[in-house]
């Protein structure tokens, strides 16, 4: 049993869930009234479809949460608030061993793309080797301070435990007891509401640069170009090769196999795919994976680095470039995309670096 000097978590502990009121002295009153919070009678379970933290207008502009998890890098579920979106956990660890491996950096976030419901975001926080997510529609902000706060409650429940053995018995308790946290947390984030600005903070480079790019169909690769010549990707392929050209060919074939089954995977599991999933490699500097859908199934894929707001632009230029591939279905012959990735490269070399801006 763990001794806490947080107050509010004294007073967790003191009731249940299903009792449990927020203090009414929050953020707001500790800035003297210099703050408007919004007071929201909402209730909620954690098994709710949707947990709406934010009612929006005929315009849009709502914030809710569907699923918060926890799960160790060794792969290890940890918790899932409910059972239906179990699956991100998975997901999670593959874009984290993307991340980590070939991208070097840390992950951040994945933006995505519906066609038939609204799009949404999983966000997510890595502390002493556990991976945080949540996943819904909210901003930034107020996404980082909620991860944040599950990974210090979560923390103080497992701490000097192993969490890759814990017993199915010490793994309900602390699990129950989450519960209870996770629904103050909620509730402090609807009290919440007006401290957090929504405003983005801008990217430090005004250009994005392209360090592969790749065209798919159904989940195979029709095109790949490696373009990273410095070694700005971690990208390591087995044996030896006789030249240059025979070792770039497969690591773009170990490039896309592994692009190909993350865009599967979240394709299949939650009916969205990733238009983007970002790395962060330090303050507002990132790493990109984006993915651009066009007719007849294709994919555009592009790692990068910058600016993201640039990589319309890029896709504005290959996009004339590849209607004379993609206007039929691929029907499995990748002869006729040999032309169309000689022009994309020649578009490449006409470009100082790879950048866009």
């Amino acid at each position: 049993m763990f001794e806490y000097t947080d107050p509010k978590i004294n007073e967790l502990k003191k009731k249940s869930p299903q009792q449990f009121k927020p203090q009414t002295t929050t953020a707001s009153s500790k800035l003297k009234g210099k703050v408007r919070v919004k007071q929201t009678a909402t209730k909620f379970t954690l098994e709710d479809e949707r947990i709406i933290l934010k009612e929006g207008g005929k315009g849009g502009g709502g914030e809710y949460i569907q699923f918060c998890g926890i799960t160790s890098v060794e792969r290890t579920p940890l918790f899932a608030s409910n059972d239906r979106l179990h699956y991100l956990l998975e997901l999670s660890n593959n874009l984290d061993f993307i991340a980590t491996s070939i991208l070097g950096g840390d992950l951040d976030k994945m933006f995505l793309k519906s066609e038939n419901s609204e799009d949404a975001k999983c966000q997510f926080f890595e502390k002493n080797n556990v991976i945080y997510l949540i996943y819904g529609v909210f901003p930034d902000k107020k996404g980082k301070w909620f991860l944040e706060q599950m990974a210090k409650y979560y923390s103080e429940l497992v701490r000097g435990k192993d969490v890759n053995n814990l017993t199915k018995i010490e793994k309900y308790e602390i699990n129950n007891k989450f519960n209870g946290y996770l629904i103050f947390i909620l509730k402090e984030y609807l009290q919440l509401q007006d401290v957090f600005s929504d405003q983005e903070i801008p990217y430090l480079e005004d250009w994005i640069r392209i360090d592969y790019i790749g065209l798919s169909s159904m989940s195979i690769g029709v095109i790949s170009h490696l373009l990273d010549k410095e070694g700005q990707l971690n990208v390591t392929v087995p044996g030896e090769f006789e030249n240059i050209e025979e070792e770039t060919e497969m690591k773009e074939s170990l490039l896309t196999a592994k692009i190909e089954a993350i865009a599967a995977n979240t394709l299949g599991n939650t009916g969205a795919y990733p238009r983007w999933i970002a790395v962060k490699l330090g303050f507002q500097k990132y790493r990109f994976l984006t993915f651009k859908k066009y007719q007849n199934d294709y994919f555009l894929s592009c790692l990068s680095e910058g600016n993201l707001k640039k990589i319309e632009n890029l896709e504005a230029q290959i996009e004339p470039i590849l209607y004379h591939g993609i206007s039929t279905p691929f029907s499995g012959n990748l002869r006729p995309f040999n032309k169309l990735k000689a022009t994309i490269k020649d578009l490449f070399k006409n470009v100082p670096e790879h950048k866009f801006t």
